[in-house]
């Protein structure tokens, strides 16, 4: 029986096709792939909605679940429809209910891995109480994840903020000295302020599954490593 993983992608064209890539690698790989959806027609644009339509349609082999509609959040959008991080990360916990059912109703066949998409981490907490191992799926690059992973670690309470340092450098390990202007603006903001303390927040909880992450690959190339084996010994 093939383990089953599921993925739990943002509601973002740009955050929701890197993980569909994510999918198929994985059904590549001998998994059973179930996608939990929060349904994308309360968004204004059509972009999103058109695009999980496409994919649904196109992906037989994954199996994908559309959570039961929940009430929105005020100000989850701006009038031209882009999210605000606080009302996004709100309309994650509102479905935390709808995706704890969907878990448990693949229980007891059970659910090998959870990944969320980077800004759901609040759906983290429905993996662990369900001890189901979680892990963060972060689409950018590889340079924006070490800031997020580096960022709660290097300011102490009392130093200045990021945006008081302005365009002093931050030296950050593995990455070039950059300008402590050109984080995100979340980043820039207010350390009192809620957007400020919400983006640390997705920044703390990225790293404890970043640490599992590596556990989990490390794993995995030893079980290619002992099928290669296998292989080769059927063959002779």
């Amino acid at each position: 029986m093939k383990k089953t993983i599921v993925l739990y992608p943002g509601v973002a064209v740009s955050h929701f096709l890197p993980m569909m890539q994510l999918a198929d690698e994985l059904v590549d790989h001998g998994y059973a792939v179930a996608v939990a959806l929060i349904d994308p027609a309360f968004q204004q644009h059509t972009a999103f909605p058109a695009t999980v339509d496409r994919v649904v349609s196109s992906k037989p082999t994954v199996r994908f679940h559309r959570l039961p509609r929940v009430e929105l959040p005020p100000a989850t959008a701006t009038d031209d429809g882009d999210f605000l991080l606080l009302g996004y990360l709100d309309l994650v916990r509102r479905h935390n209910e709808c995706l704890h059912d969907f878990l448990c109703s693949m229980l007891p066949g059970g659910v090998h891995a959870f990944v969320v998409d980077s800004l759901s981490v609040e759906a983290l907490d429905v993996g662990e109480r369900l001890n189901v191992p979680g892990f963060v799926f972060h689409p950018a690059n590889l340079g924006a994840f070490a800031i997020f992973l580096q960022l709660p670690s290097i300011r102490a309470e009392g130093e200045p903020s990021f945006r008081e340092l302005g365009d002093n450098p931050l030296e950050l390990p593995g990455l070039p000295p950059m300008p402590a202007s050109h984080l995100f603006s979340q980043f820039l903001e207010h350390p009192e302020s809620q957007v400020y303390k919400a983006m640390m927040n997705v920044s703390r909880r990225m790293l404890p599954t970043w640490k599992r992450s590596k556990i989990f690959s490390e794993n995995q190339r030893e079980f290619g490593r002992r099928g290669e084996e296998t292989e080769r010994k059927t063959e002779m």
